[in-house]
C-alpha cells in the first residue's frame, strides 16, 4: 500500500481557510460522535476550542495530500502541575486520519510533527489520552490511571432532597466558586493542571459547554457553596463527569438533582456513576453513608499517556522539586549521581541540606540508566523505584534506591474531567 507521507505532495501545516477550518472541525465530529447530530457536535466543538483563552490557530494541525484534507490533531501549551513544579507540556487531542487514507502512515506523520512541535518549543512532555496499542510505537508510556467510578444505586437516593442544600445551575456568576471547589478537591495529587486553572478559563467551560453540559452547584442555608456535579448531556444521558462536595448534605442534594434529571431516561440503568479519587473527601463522605461498587478500569498502553521531549528542560523545572523533597526528609547521605535517560545525562551533588545540578562530570559519581519511558513513569509518579529498577535495559544498584525514592515517591494521580482535551 502506497505511503503518502513519503511524497512531496503530502504537507502538515495549520489550516488555512475557512473551508480547511471547517474539515477540521467536521472531521472530528464523524470520527469521535459518529452517531450524532455530526454538524452540531463540530459547530459546538469549534466554539469550545477557539474561545479558549490560550487558542491559537497554529495548535490545529491538519495534513493534506495535494489539497486534499487527510488527517489531523490538535496540540496546546498547559502547564502540569508536579506538587511545586509547573512543567510546560503539549497537550494532543483529536487525532484523526479520513477513513479513505487509514493505514498510509498518516497518523505515524501527525505524530512525528507533534514531537517537532514540541522540541522547537522545549516543553518537558507530550501528553495524551490513547487508544489500546498504538501510541506506544512513538515513545508513548502509561503515566496516570482513569479516574475510578463509584456506583450508586438510584433507589437508595431520597426522593425529596435534604433541607439543609439546595442544588441550581450554575451561572456566570459562579465561575469563581466553582474554580475554589475544582482546586480543592483536584489540586493536591501528584501531578494535576488544578493549580494553574484561571477565572478566565472557568469562565470559558461555564460559557462554551451550556447545550450539551449542565453544571450544577449546592448551597447550604447561609448560601455557602458546598458541592458541584458536571453532567454531559450526550446522546440523551446525563452523565457525571466531575464532582466535588465538602457535605454530606451536598452529596444528597446533587444526587437526588441527578436522579431527577434522569426520570424516564434510566431504560435498564439502575445506578448512578460518579467519578472520583480515593483520597477525596467527597469519595469518604460517600463511601461512609451509602452502599456503592467502585470500579477502576485499566487500558495498558491506551489511557493517559506521556513521552518526554526535552532532557534538559524537565531536569530544570524538576530541581526545585527534588530540592524541596530532600530537604523535608533529612538524610545524611553525601555523593555524586549521573542520571542518563537514553543517551542524555544530568549529573547531581547530595549533601545532607542540598542537591545540586553540576555542569560537569565527577570522577565520584554514580552512575544510572533509564530509558525514557521508565522514566517518565517515575516522574509521574506511576511506578515505584524499586519496580523500575528490575526492568529490562534500566541500571541502578540497589543501595540508590533509597535515595531516588526521595525524588521520585510512588503517588497516585488523577485528570479531572473537565480537564480532558
Amino acid at each position: 500500500m502506497k505511503n503518502l507521507t513519503a511524497s512531496p505532495d503530502f504537507v502538515i501545516r495549520s489550516p488555512q481557510t475557512a473551508e480547511e477550518i471547517e474539515h477540521y472541525f467536521r472531521l472530528n465530529a464523524e470520527t469521535f460522535r459518529p452517531d450524532e447530530d455530526t454538524v452540531l457536535v463540530a459547530s459546538r466543538r469549534r466554539r469550545f476550542i477557539e474561545n479558549d483563552p490560550d487558542f491559537q490557530m497554529i495548535q490545529l494541525r491538519s495534513a493534506f495530500y495535494g489539497k486534499v484534507y487527510v488527517g489531523s490533531y490538535r496540540i496546546q501549551e498547559r502547564l502540569l502541575c508536579v506538587e511545586s513544579s509547573r512543567l510546560r507540556v503539549g497537550c494532543i487531542g483529536g487525532v484523526v486520519t479520513d477513513q479513505d487514507y487509514r493505514h498510509k502512515g498518516i497518523a505515524t506523520a501527525l505524530m512525528q510533527d507533534a514531537f517537532a512541535y514540541a522540541q522547537n518549543r522545549q516543553y518537558s512532555f507530550l501528553l495524551l489520552h490513547g487508544i489500546p496499542d498504538y501510541y506506544q510505537q512513538h515513545g508513548f508510556i502509561d503515566v496516570i490511571e482513569d479516574m475510578p467510578q463509584h456506583a450508586v444505586g438510584w433507589s437508595l437516593i431520597p426522593d425529596r432532597p435534604p433541607e439543609k442544600s439546595v442544588v441550581r445551575v450554575a451561572e456566570l456568576s459562579d465561575a469563581d466558586i466553582l474554580l475554589a471547589l475544582y482546586a480543592e478537591h483536584y489540586g493536591t495529587s501528584m501531578c494535576t493542571f488544578a493549580p494553574t486553572r484561571t477565572v478566565a478559563r472557568q469562565v470559558h467551560y461555564l460559557k462554551n459547554w451550556f447545550e450539551d453540559h449542565i453544571p450544577l452547584v449546592a448551597f447550604n442555608q447561609e448560601g455557602k457553596s458546598e458541592g458541584y456535579v458536571l453532567l454531559s448531556t450526550s446522546r440523551g444521558q446525563y452523565n457525571a463527569y466531575e464532582v466535588a462536595a465538602n457535605t454530606w448534605p451536598a452529596i444528597q442534594a446533587l444526587l437526588h438533582y441527578q436522579n431527577t434529571l434522569l426520570a424516564g431516561k434510566r431504560g435498564s440503568q439502575a445506578e448512578i456513576y460518579w467519578p472520583l479519587p480515593l483520597t477525596d473527601a467527597t469519595y469518604y463522605l460517600l463511601a461512609d453513608h451509602l452502599p456503592m461498587r467502585s470500579e477502576l478500569d485499566t487500558y495498558p498502553d491506551g489511557g493517559w499517556m506521556a513521552r518526554m521531549v526535552s532532557f534538559s528542560t524537565l531536569v530544570q523545572s524538576l530541581l526545585p522539586l527534588w530540592q524541596d523533597r530532600w530537604q523535608k526528609q533529612h538524610i545524611e547521605w553525601t555523593g555524586v549521581l549521573a542520571l542518563v535517560v537514553d543517551e542524555e545525562r544530568c549529573t547531581l551533588e547530595f549533601s545532607p541540606s542540598c542537591v545540586r545540578l553540576l555542569d560537569h562530570f565527577s570522577d565520584e559519581e554514580q552512575e544510572m540508566r533509564f530509558s525514557q519511558q521508565i522514566f517518565t513513569q517515575l516522574v509521574f509518579g506511576f511506578r515505584p523505584v524499586t519496580w523500575a529498577a528490575i526492568q529490562a535495559g534500566q541500571h541502578l544498584p540497589y543501595e540508590l534506591v533509597p535515595i531516588l525514592d526521595v525524588l521520585f515517591p510512588n503517588k497516585q494521580s488523577w485528570i479531572a474531567g473537565s480537564d480532558y482535551f
